[in-house]
């Protein structure tokens, strides 16, 4: 399989600053730059920003490329869009929207994983030292925290009430949470490595994890009980995706709800890729690669898998054609380390946000000929990490009129999750 190499340019990751502060002032300021394209030498200098005045008063951004040949635009406070010639074609650069600077920067721990619950209002977070914080997303307000993990942090999610939440740590153990009071009235024992991943089935009468023990869980919370044990590999599972397709009106066993037409997209270590039917209990499709899987992404409605790889590779299968990708691309060594869904206001496929362990988070755009993925390219930079592992990407309803897309979360090793 071929594949396509994506050139890209990173630049400063508080680049937003010293346009501000340039605007500010009468000192120019200046971010650095550096293009790259794989195996070729990388170019390296900085844009310069300074400001004027039109005939009308409106204050003028303009950006100079100072010993890079990479051509600048002034978007906007938090925007910008770059190009470099033979390198890049112009892409949109986006800075965070908002912060919120968690607990886990003065515990100086990072955040392994986040969510933020339905509706916006909450946000939880846990790092490596087991102790998950739940704080107000408009306010950065720490709530409440919850302890009792005594290993790292490697999962939490919401329930649909946004009041309750569930985590996943190395200890082996699952836990479930009020969000308001903290207390842990529910804890899930059974995997005997570290939990990798979870998900919640419908309305969380049921959840689901996944482990380093190689097999995926399913739970019935007000028994704490297992209910099915799917042995799947050998080696880790690293990260599973549940999607709803075609629901049925069949007759489920006691304590198992809503996980008819459920389908689990699993990651593995040992380079595979699988669909698992949740209510049959059947693995329905395989898709192997040749090294391994660290995250995956399933967009059901158009028929399309996407799996990120140890190598920086993200594959993109059509579900009807698992022998061999459709489409996949890479930009550099780096392991893909996330990979989320977002979902945007015009028709098509959704586009993909992929995060990678040397700090880079974008947005890639297919298109498709039919039901064939023709190409792809990258349509956005979203910038906040320096050479930062990005450690977990959600999707949110955005807040702002006229979006084109989804909010979109990340998280890293420094402590903060950053909102685009």
């Amino acid at each position: 399989m071929v594949v396509n190499v994506f050139s890209y340019i990173s630049i400063q990751p508080d680049w937003t600053v010293d346009v501000s502060t340039a605007l500010e002032s009468t000192t120019p300021g200046k971010f650095w730059v550096s293009a790259y394209r794989l195996g070729e030498a990388s170019s390296h200098g900085y844009i310069q920003v300074t400001k004027s005045v039109s005939a009308d008063g409106t204050t003028l951004v303009n950006l100079s490329a100072v010993d890079a040949a990479i051509t600048a635009e002034y978007v906007g406070p938090r925007q910008l869009r770059l190009s470099s010639t033979g390198i890049m074609s112009p892409v949109l650069y986006t800075g965070p929207r908002s912060t919120v600077a968690c607990s886990q920067i003065v515990r100086g721990t990072g955040v392994r994983s986040f969510d933020v619950s339905r509706y916006g209002g909450l946000l939880v977070a846990g790092g490596d030292d087991g102790v998950l914080d739940v704080y107000g997303t408009q306010s950065s307000q720490h709530r409440v925290s919850l302890e009792g993990h005594i290993g790292d942090i490697t999962s939490c999610l919401f329930f649909p009430s946004g009041q309750v939440v569930l985590s996943a740590a190395t200890d082996l153990r699952l836990r479930v949470w009020s969000a308001s009071d903290g207390t842990n009235p529910v804890t899930l024992v059974g995997h005997t490595a570290a939990i990798t991943d979870t998900a919640i089935v419908g309305n969380g009468k049921n959840v689901l994890s996944a482990g380093k023990d190689g097999t995926l869980r399913l739970w019935h919370c007000g028994s704490a009980s297992v209910l099915y044990t799917f042995d799947l590999s050998k080696m880790a599972i690293n990260a599973i995706d549940l999607v709803s397709g075609e629901e049925s009106e069949e007759e489920l066993p006691v304590d198992e709800f809503e996980t008819a037409g459920k389908i689990v997209a699993v990651a593995c270590e040992d380079g595979r890729a699988l669909f698992v039917d949740l209510r049959s209990r059947e693995t329905i499709a395989v898709f192997t690669s040749e090294v391994p899987v660290r995250a995956v992404a399933y967009a059901i409605a158009d028929g399309l898998l996407f799996t990120g790889r140890s190598d920086g590779v993200v594959d993109v299968w059509t579900t009807d054609a698992p022998a061999t990708p459709a489409y996949a691309f890479k930009r550099n060594n780096s392991p893909i380390s996330a990979l989320r869904l977002v979902q945007r206001t015009e028709a098509g496929p959704p586009l993909l946000c992929v995060g990678t362990e040397d700090g880079q988070l974008y947005l890639v755009a297919l298109e498709m000929t039919g039901n064939k993925v023709a190409a792809a390219e990258v349509v956005e930079e979203l910038v906040a990490f320096d050479v930062d592992p990005i450690t977990q990407i959600r999707a949110a309803p955005s807040s702002t009129p006229g979006a084109s897309r989804q909010s979109i979360w990340a998280s890293g090793r420094t402590g903060k999750v950053y909102e685009f």
